[in-house]
């Protein structure tokens, strides 16, 4: 194959490539020998995706968010009719899950993970599948539930805050797929994660405020309250005290880790005419007290 010949190949294979990602086989197909596809590989110009697929580094570097969409795209080629799903569709969603490498994909028949590519065995329902232009992902509400019945507890429980602090998903939404998949693996720990924020309380944190408020006996507030500046919902407060205005927080949630929208919120809260009170784990459980006070304090100078 001479210089012109490699260059019409590469030139048919760019069109065929979807997002710079193809299968040796449409290389192949597209006019480069085999030689020239170690050349490519070797050489680092091509590197492996997933299953089958390669990428053409030439098109455009790769990043977080064009990596993940690439493995999405190799591995519809690679297993034609998969459905991406559990923690590679939440990255795509954008949730804040661990990715752990894998690409993991519904699958129809009995295969066995390879190259990358880990299988799963689900049924969903046609509104359960979300279509995106090179591939298709289970719908955000389904990969959520999938997520969190199958993810480690720790990491489930973190997601579930994510989720129920950005209304992702609602409560009740949650509940009933709860009752939908009685005797499913993983079903046990949904409805541990359900019961454990039907009242408001999203983790450990909030759940000790809301002890300390029973026991203090203060009265007038609400759990998981939307805060609305101009119509948009600019804050969920873990504890609202709407009459007073007053919010309460704690700190140390994985939703509560982006530096500069939280002072963006703050700012805005304050603007708004809302005081804030912010505590973390060591002071809710080593200082009590002083908690307490400084609510009623705050409560007072309010009213």
């Amino acid at each position: 194959m001479d210089r012109r010949d490699r260059g019409r190949a590469h030139e048919q294979l760019r069109r065929v490539a979807i997002g710079g990602v193809f299968t040796l086989a449409m290389a192949r197909a597209a006019g480069l020998t085999r030689a020239a596809v170690r050349h490519r590989i070797a050489r680092g110009r091509w590197r492996h995706v997933v299953g089958q697929a390669y990428v053409d580094l030439s098109v455009a570097p790769p990043t977080r968010q064009t990596d993940l969409q690439r493995r999405a795209i190799g591995a519809s080629l690679s297993w034609p009719g998969s459905i991406v799903c559990l923690r590679t569709a939440a990255l795509l969603y954008g949730m804040p899950v661990a990715d752990d490498g894998e690409t993991h994909v519904v699958v129809s028949d009995r295969r066995r993970p390879t190259a990358g590519l880990t299988p799963h065995r689900m049924r969903l329902a046609p509104g359960e599948v979300s279509a995106r232009p090179s591939f298709r992902l289970t719908s955000r509400p389904r990969t959520v539930v999938d997520c969190l019945m199958q993810l480690p507890r720790r990491e489930a429980e973190s997601l579930m805050a994510w989720v129920l602090t950005r209304d992702v998903v609602g409560h009740d939404e949650l509940a009933r797929a709860t009752e939908s998949r009685a005797g499913h693996r993983g079903v046990a720990q949904l409805r541990a994660l359900v019961a454990d924020t039907a009242d408001g309380a999203i983790g450990a944190l909030e759940r000790r405020l809301h002890e300390l408020l029973d026991e203090a006996r203060i009265t007038g507030w609400s759990a998981n309250e939307p805060i609305v500046v101009d119509g948009v919902i600019v804050a969920r407060a873990d504890v609202l005290f709407r009459a007073e205005r007053v919010i309460v927080e704690v700190d140390g949630r994985a939703y509560h880790t982006d530096f500069e929208a939280d002072r963006a919120r703050l700012n805005t809260l304050a603007l708004a005419g809302y005081t804030v009170l912010r505590f973390t784990w060591t002071q809710l459980t080593t200082r009590p007290q002083e908690v307490v006070r400084q609510i009623r304090e705050a409560l007072a100078a309010a009213r």
